[in-house]
């Protein structure tokens, strides 16, 4: 299949010949073409794992089109940076809470293929992403590849983004498998 959406930088789908579920960085310019090349492939659940003032502030246009069940269910930990690397898969762990493992369910239980997305697709949409891929009987080796796709994704957008905010560490916001390591050994522990 064809990229999906010409700006974005991190669109994929996580299952390797499947559509079932595609993650991505925000999808805030959607052309007609584009839309309706998701509804002809049944990408019509839309799940935005951002906060009311972060969909305020970039809103997708897939809102607003009927043709989509558009869901805001806010991952209620994680829209915030870490200060350490240290903190990073603690932050992951502290994400999974009800309100994600509903918003799990919902994901995993829908009729159509799914869409779901934060910011820039990295650290909400990256625990989603191994928590589903986890249910999927993917291994730990596919999981963590999948998450460092990421970081060769976002790689120029990060190191930007760390240029024009000097408090935030480069070394902190770029995906390390690391971070998802510490994370899967402790989501192996848990009933999801």
């Amino acid at each position: 299949m064809e990229r999906l959406f010409e700006h974005t930088l991190n669109t994929r789908p996580i299952l390797e010949n499947s559509l079932r579920f595609i993650r991505s960085d925000v999808p805030t310019q959607v052309s007609a073409a584009e839309k309706d090349r998701l509804a002809a492939h049944n990408i019509t659940t839309v799940v935005d794992l951002r906060s009311a003032a972060e969909c305020a502030k970039a809103p997708s246009p897939l809102m607003d089109d009927a043709r989509f069940t558009y869901l805001c269910r806010p991952v209620t930990v994680g829209n915030a940076v870490p200060e350490t690397a240290d903190d990073v898969s603690r932050l992951y762990i502290a994400m999974v809470d009800g309100a994600l493992r509903r918003t799990i369910d919902t994901i995993w239980n829908a009729k159509t293929n799914v869409l779901y997305f934060c910011s820039a697709g990295k650290d909400r949409t990256g625990v989603v992403s191994a928590i589903l891929l986890h249910k999927s009987g993917m291994s730990r080796e596919y999981i963590v590849a999948d998450y460092m796709k990421t970081a060769s994704n976002l790689k120029a957008f990060l190191e930007s983004y760390a240029r024009e905010h000097p408090g935030i560490r480069l070394d902190v916001i770029m995906p390390h498998e690391r971070y998802m390591e510490e994370f899967l050994a402790w989501l192996a522990a848990q009933k999801i």
